[in-house]
Parts: structure tokens; C-alpha cells; sequence
């Protein structure tokens, strides 16, 4: 959510005490322990034969490998023939196809409208659909109402709702004059510090969002006391993303690519050396110049159209540029678009590492098809397709840090798998060419996931009613 995001949305929702727990089914927000998470019953294997495997840690693919499924992990992965197929297995031939880890999205936000300034709480369901259908397996929400987020998430893990793994941030930790109040907790002193971030705790987020209006020792203190919680602290400043001092607090990572590179390779040295990490969000940029609008013909991509209420595609038409008054905010942000690409290479060659993300929703950004583009403008940026592919798997992972629990199609692994027709290690684009879905070993019923009416009306997101200042 990027601080130039639109209008202030007056919305209170409640989503906790509206009944007793027992009428609910789950655990309250504020219960310390996780969820257990769902298991998949321990049956025969599966095993999938004779594909091409990029196994998202940025190496050459297999040429001809085989992936052993048993439950929810991967059991086994290698050349097909140097692996020993359990007896019973069911055999999944897949020569002529790509397999690939289940793609991450790093930053997304499962309560935003499609065009970037409204609320749509009511279309979670198509959310959590749309997501998986594009090979989703994983997602960082970096805003929200926290017991709503919560609580998807805690379903999802306890095989009560379909969707991808959630991450979340929970509210944004913000300045006394927030720039969402909705989604906010304001903090104006450091002396505040300590008691939120133990509430955070407790509502059991998982990373701590870091928003544009703190300064810098509030930033530092989010840190050191999340560090004593175990929470990472993301941080989202707008201009002042990158910077070395906020840096040198030691936060875990930028929610997007820098507008400037502060300082020359010594800054980038201490950034490394630390182990910052970067959200790539190039789409968010690309949505704000308006440059994907120029042709909708994308609209018709399946990964849309097949996700998206009709209604919306033809609110989203209207939105091409045309009108003078955007001509000026239009060539700003292409050239900040462009300025953003160009720091992203530069962060990626001096070793820094770099997570996929793409800020969705926002006009021509969606959950799901949103992470292919992104991946398709890291490509263009100077990233090859691999090194693409490893930004929205083992480096999502390493980011929420669970690198040794999903992410790569390693033994031990939680069994995410995306099937692709075509060679994403060659044409990114081929990303989008989904066959199968395998989420925490389940076979996904992709034409399930597909819009209808019958699922979700396309309820109307909530317009923003509230002047900005």
C-alpha cells in the first residue's frame, strides 16, 4: 500500500465478541498459540514423472526429473530413474511440462478494492480463488483489519477455507496523523513502543509493518522490540525507502523498490551485510503511470478473465488515460517507474536479495495474475527468468523465514507445486501457462476456483468517501 493510495476509508469493522467462541468455531485473535495446521491424510505417493523441474533456488532446471509426493511434503526430487518410486504410487507422467515451486507474493492486501482506493472486504472468497488459479500458493497481506486477516488465515491453515498460505502484517503501525486510520495503530512517542508491539503479539501477526509516518528512533524501537518477540519489522516510508539510517536499526526488509539509491557501494554494502531484503512492487508503479492501460487487450488473459467479475473489467476500461490534468502525474510516474527497475538491478547485482510482490490490488495489478506480471517486469528490469522465478519462491520464503519449509522442491518441503506447459526458464511469460496446482499436496480443482455469480455476486467495493489531507 503505497502512501499515494487513494482516499481515506471511514470504515469500522468489528469482527470480534460478535458471539460466544463456541458459536464462532475458532480460537480469539488474542490466543498466543498457532492453529494446528491441517494435515493431509498419509497415503499412497504421488509421483511426478519425467518433467522439466526449476526448483526455485535459482540453478539450472532438471531436464528430466521426478518429484515424490506423500501427504503434504515433498519426499523425494530428482533424475527420473535415480529415484526410487514408491511401490503403489500414482504415477503423474508430465514429460513435455515444467514443474515449479507454488508461486509467493510478498506484498498484497486481501481487503483492497481493484482500483486502489476502495475497500472490498466482501470479496475475500474470490480473492483466495483467484489466487490459487494462478499458481499462488503463498501471500504476505501488509495491511489489514487484524482479527479479519487473522482469521482467514487460521482457517486456510486449519483446511476450514481454501487459499494460499497467509502471512500477515496485521494494522500499519503508523504515525499520530495516519494515513489510514481504518488499518492503523498510531504511535508518536518511543515510549509507546513496547506495549504495541506486545499487543501484536498476541493478535499473532507475523511481521510487523513499519508505515510512512514514524520516525526514524520509533522505527529503531519497532525493531529491537519486535527482535524480543520474534517479529520482523517491514518497512514502508515511501521516498525513504533503502535508506541506510533507517536500515541500520535493523529491520528485516523494504516493502518496495527504492525512487533512490542512498549513497554509493558502501551503503549497498552495509545493506547486504545486514541482510535487508527488498519488495520488488514494480506493477504498483507501472499501475500508477498507467502504462499497462495503453492496451487492455490483457484484460482477456485467462488468469483475468476467468477470476474477475465482468463489472469490474469494464470500471477498469474507464480508466484509461485520457484526460489532460493526468498527463503530468502520467510522465512522472513512468519515469519514476523506470527509476525504480534501474535501482532494483542495481540492488540485485551488488547481492542484495530480492522478494516478488506486487502491492494488488490496484488498476491493471490482481491477485494472482498480479505476480506473473510483476515476474514479467523483473524480466524486463535485467532479471533472468530464473532469477525472476527465485524472487517469488526461495526468496519469499527466506523473507518470512521459512526457507527450510517451503519455497524450493527440496525433500521435506511442503508439497507446493505449480505444472506449466512451455519453458519459464526461457520465456518468463510461460509462468502463466498453468496446468495443475498442488497446494500443501492437494491437487487444486482449478475450475472450481473460476468466477461465478453463484460464488460471489462481485459485490461493490466500498468507494472512499473521506477528503484526503
Amino acid at each position: 500500500m503505497t502512501r499515494s493510495f487513494g482516499k481515506l476509508l471511514p470504515v469500522v469493522v468489528v469482527l470480534v465478541g460478535l458471539a460466544p467462541r463456541s458459536t464462532i468455531g475458532i480460537k480469539p485473535a488474542s490466543t498466543a498459540a498457532r492453529l494446528p495446521r491441517a494435515t493431509v491424510a498419509v497415503g499412497p505417493a504421488r509421483a511426478y514423472t519425467h518433467a522439466l523441474l526449476i526448483d526455485g533456488r535459482g540453478g539450472d532446471p532438471i531436464e528430466d526429473a521426478t518429484i515424490v509426493v506423500r501427504g503434504d511434503r515433498i519426499e523425494a526430487v530428482g533424475v527420473s530413474g535415480a529415484v526410487a518410486v514408491p511401490a503403489g504410487a500414482e504415477i503423474v507422467d508430465l514429460r513435455g511440462r515444467t514443474v515449479m515451486p507454488g508461486l509467493a507474493d510478498m506484498h498484497v492486501h486481501l481487503l483492497g478494492g481493484w482500483d486502489g482506493e476502495s475497500v472490498e472486504m466482501l470479496g475475500y472468497r474470490r480473492y483466495l480463488n483467484a489466487l490459487l488459479y494462478a499458481g499462488v500458493t503463498t501471500v504476505l497481506d501488509t495491511g489489514n483489519v487484524t482479527p479479519f486477516v487473522v482469521q482467514m488465515r487460521d482457517e486456510i491453515a486449519a483446511g476450514r477455507l481454501t487459499g494460499p498460505r497467509i502471512y500477515c502484517a496485521g494494522p500499519l503501525v503508523d504515525g499520530p496523523d495516519p494515513l489510514w486510520p481504518p488499518i492503523s495503530y498510531t504511535v508518536s512517542s518511543v515510549d509507546q513502543v513496547p506495549r504495541l508491539v506486545r499487543q501484536l503479539k498476541a493478535s499473532r501477526v507475523d511481521i510487523i509493518k513499519a508505515y510512512a509516518g514514524l520516525s526514524v528512533p520509533v522505527v529503531w524501537a519497532l525493531a529491537a522490540e519486535g527482535k524480543k518477540q520474534s517479529l520482523r519489522v517491514l518497512v514502508d516510508q515511501t521516498w525513504r525507502n533503502g535508506s541506510p539510517e533507517l536500515a541500520a536499526g535493523g529491520i528485516a526488509a523494504f516493502a518496495h523498490s527504492p525512487d533512490f539509491i542512498f549513497g554509493g557501494d558502501e551503503t549497498l554494502g552495509m545493506l547486504k551485510q545486514r541482510g535487508v531484503m527488498f519488495i520488488s512492487t514494480l506493477a504498483v508503479v507501472e499501475s500508477k503511470a498507467r502504462r499497462r492501460l495503453q492496451d487492455l487487450a490483457f484484460l482477456d488473459q485467462p488468469l483475468i478473465r476467468d477470476t474477475i467479475p465482468a463489472s469490474f473489467l469494464e470500471d477498469l476500461r474507464a480508466q484509461r488515460p485520457s484526460a489532460s490534468w493526468e498527463r503530468g502525474a502520467k510522465q512522472e510516474n513512468e519515469k519514476r517507474f523506470r527509476q525504480q527497475a534501474a535501482n532494483l538491478k542495481r540492488l540485485f547485482d551488488a547481492g542484495l536479495s530480492i522478494a516478488a510482490g506486487t502491492d494488488a490490488p490496484y488498476p491493471g495489478v490482481f491477485q494472482g495474475e498480479g505476480i506473473h506480471h510483476e515476474l514479467e517486469l523483473l524480466v524486463e528490469a535485467g532479471l533472468t527468468p530464473l532469477q525472476a522465478i527465485t524472487a517469488a519462491t526461495a526468496n519469499a520464503a527466506r523473507l518470512m523465514g521459512a526457507g527450510d519449509e517451503w519455497g524450493t522442491v527440496e525433500p521435506g518441503r511442503v508439497a507446493n507445486l505449480v505444472v506449466v506447459t512451455g519453458r519459464p526458464d526461457r520465456n518468463i511469460a510461460d509462468t502463466r501457462r498453468i496446468e495443475t496446482v498442488v497446494c500443501r499436496g492437494r491437487v487444486v480443482d482449478r475450475a472450481g476456483l473460476k468466477y461465478t455469480a453463484a460464488m460471489d455476486p462481485g459485490f461493490r467495493p466500498l468507494s472512499a468517501v473521506a477528503a484526503r489531507r
